[in-house]
């Protein structure tokens, strides 16, 4: 693996943040496994003009490099020119007359905290670029295009470049190879929905946070007609179909969309009747659902809903549906989280602290992405958990639903409930109207004696 590490030193950074660059690099190499025959590290600096601090050609050991990053001088200069820093890595950086290796990776981390002064034209897809932006200034969808098919890493402060920075970018370059493209995890049709909250809980920032994952999502995984097709609905108040199914299965096309969708702050939550919705509605055939594909719904939950889940939860694992429930941030009810994905498939809860950590899920290892791809539990499991066989027949617990296994492992459910208001009231011989009568499943008319 060749690395390049590439950081801003205009104006804009300041002495003071470029010596916290400084010893980001220093921990960061630290935990790199650095050797001749192993990762290769070239550190350049960044303004107006491109400054190589330290090359492929000289000795590749950490206490080498290490003394050169704690000597670097910082460089100042009125202009950020990412698009001449980006030209010189493409032409010069991993060629094999400075030293690169054309047999291995070339990866490369970019510093920025500020938008470019200049056009940018990004690297070939040879060549993998994960910058990490520092806001409040730094421009996130200009290095979100300059990552693609990667994804930013995105910081709020330049302290948090120390705190945090180190252990994301040891897990995206070290662990595993992220610098090649995830392989076709999903080699089965599926037909994946994305339910984003459009509530007044949700900030502006939050919903666009919610965005930035649908699209980490889309830019990560395999879309075609033989692997995932991609759909949103936005909950609230209202629920609201964004992207359906029948819409072209492209990546820039759904990338697109994605990037076009507006919060509509439609009131509360209401999340049992979104489920209800994509179940009966959003998921048919009409909007684009393939009868041959697996049906996913991918459920980013931030606050407890007003309605209750149980029934649509439940319809969803009848129509084989898989729920998988992202809970983000403290406001919501964990008993509901473990509501939609029923006893058998707790594990597909995921429980982040942030919006933010939504597209680093899928930025930093593709464990999410296999994880929607394995398949669905096809077990007959009741609502206690436990595993029944074909033929074995029990009653749900409001006592007006029986549920049936059938060979092949899957159920079928039959409601016992009675609506007498659709049944034609009985004439009574006392000539008195018949009363109605609430029972447990319903009602029924009784003649008064």
């Amino acid at each position: 693996l060749d690395i390049a590490f590439i950081v801003e030193g205009s104006d804009n950074v300041g002495e003071e943040n470029f010596n916290i660059v400084k010893k980001f690099l220093e921990r960061v190499i630290t935990g790199m496994n650095v050797g001749q025959e192993d990762i290769h590290v070239t550190v350049m600096q960044y303004s107006e003009t491109v400054t190589l601090e330290y090359s492929f050609r000289e000795i590749q050991s950490k206490e080498s490099i290490i003394e050169k990053v704690r000597s670097i001088p910082y460089q100042g200069g009125k202009a950020t020119n990412t698009g001449n820093a980006l030209n010189y890595i493409s032409k010069h950086t991993f060629t094999l007359v400075n030293g690169g290796r054309q047999d291995v990776p070339h990866l490369v981390y970019m510093v920025s905290s500020s938008p470019s002064t200049d056009v940018i034209t990004r690297p070939p897809r040879s060549i993998n670029v994960i910058p990490i932006g520092i806001t409040p200034n730094a421009n996130i969808q200009e290095l979100r295009r300059i990552s693609q098919p990667n994804n930013p890493i995105i910081l709020h402060s330049y302290s948090t470049l120390i705190e945090e920075a180190p252990e994301l970018v040891l897990q995206s370059c070290c662990s595993r190879k992220l610098w090649t493209e995830i392989p076709e995890l999903c080699n089965k049709p599926m037909d994946v929905m994305f339910l984003l909250d459009g509530s007044s809980n949700i900030g502006a920032s939050e919903f666009e946070e919610m965005k930035n994952f649908v699209r980490a999502f889309i830019e990560s995984a395999e879309i075609s007609n033989t692997s995932i097709h991609v759909s949103v609905l936005q909950y609230a108040r209202e629920n609201n179909l964004e992207i359906s199914w029948n819409v072209p299965q492209e990546t820039e096309k759904l990338v697109e969309m994605v990037h076009s969708i507006q919060q509509r702050e439609q009131g509360p939550t209401r999340l049992g009747r979104a489920i209800d919705f994509v179940v009966q509605n959003a998921m048919s055939e009409s909007h684009g659902g393939r009868p041959s594909a697996s049906k996913v719904a991918i459920v980013i939950v931030s606050g407890r809903s007003e309605d209750t889940v149980e029934a649509a939860a439940l319809s969803a694992r009848m129509n084989r549906v898989s729920l998988f429930p992202i809970g983000v941030g403290n406001r919501y009810d964990e008993e509901q989280l473990r509501t939609l994905t029923g006893p058998s498939a707790a594990n597909r809860i995921m429980k982040l602290q942030n919006f933010e950590d939504l597209s680093t899920m899928i930025t930093l290892n593709s464990e999410f992405i296999k994880k929607v791809c394995m398949d669905p539990v096809r077990e007959c499991i009741d609502e206690d958990g436990n595993k029944k066989k074909p033929g074995d027949k029990w009653t749900l617990p409001d006592q007006c639903h029986t549920v049936t296994c059938f060979p092949g492992d899957y159920t079928v459910l039959e409601s016992h409930q009675i609506n007498c208001e659709r049944m034609p009231k009985p004439v009574c011989h006392s000539n008195l109207p018949a009363v109605k009568i609430e029972e447990t499943c319903g009602c029924r008319w009784m003649c008064p004696c």
